[in-house]
């Protein structure tokens, strides 16, 4: 059961990578470099776009590679910690722009990853 929860843990990272790259891409990336503004800020946003990919993929390895290998729960521990990381990160953000959180999504994708890494962490090795 334990591969099980970090195999869908996976899923949902490389679901979630796909989402960010083609649909956030097209709603986000796009119409945020028209906007006229100083140039090391708007470089900056495209950057931590493109961090949150890879990060996001980062995470996808560390639980399929504990699916695959019992003996690698510890890469499902420091994804779990990340994906935690960002639902904490996401939440701070919301509360301090005043933006409802339902606007992140962020949050529900890696709520989700977060639950299934931590049901996995609290089985027993199989």
């Amino acid at each position: 059961m334990q591969a099980v929860l970090f195999g869908v843990a996976a899923g949902v990272c490389a679901l979630t990578a796909v989402i960010h790259v083609f649909l956030g891409g097209a709603k986000w990336v796009r119409p945020y470099l028209a906007v006229e503004m100083e140039p090391g800020l708007k470089w900056l946003g495209y950057l931590m776009w493109h961090l949150g990919t890879v990060s996001t993929l980062f995470l996808m390895a560390g639980f399929a590679a504990a699916a695959l290998d019992s003996s690698r729960t510890d890469y499902a521990m420091i994804a779990t910690a990340g994906a935690a990381g960002f639902v904490g990160v996401a939440v701070w953000t919301a509360v301090k722009s005043g933006v409802p959180a339902r606007r992140f999504p962020v949050i529900f994708m890696f709520s989700i990853v977060t639950v299934l890494g931590v049901g996995g962490l609290a089985l027993p090795l199989t």
